[in-house]
């Protein structure tokens, strides 16, 4: 089991419009995994996530963790990590 995100700059989360309270309750856990609220980056599309960042994907309860891996013409390729309950 996993209990740290190993990461460097920002961590990219990603809300496709759930409530504040879900995007609160997910830097929470984010913070209990080891990330410092000061690089947690909400972002609404995936778009502008640099190659090799943490991309933490809000879902209703659940978040999804990937690192990305290539970028190219405004696609990118991340494969998961592994999966926060929340």
């Amino acid at each position: 089991m996993v209990d740290h995100i190993e990461y460097t700059g920002k961590v990219y989360v990603y809300n496709s419009g759930l409530s504040q309270d879900i995007v609160a309750l997910s830097k929470h856990k984010l913070n209990e995994y080891g990330v410092n609220s000061d690089d947690i980056k909400i972002i609404e599309a995936p778009e502008g996530v640099p190659k090799d960042s943490i991309l933490v994907t809000i879902w209703p309860h659940y978040l999804s963790v990937a690192k990305v891996k290539h970028v190219r013409d405004g696609s990118l390729y991340a494969p998961q990590l592994f999966n926060i309950e929340m």
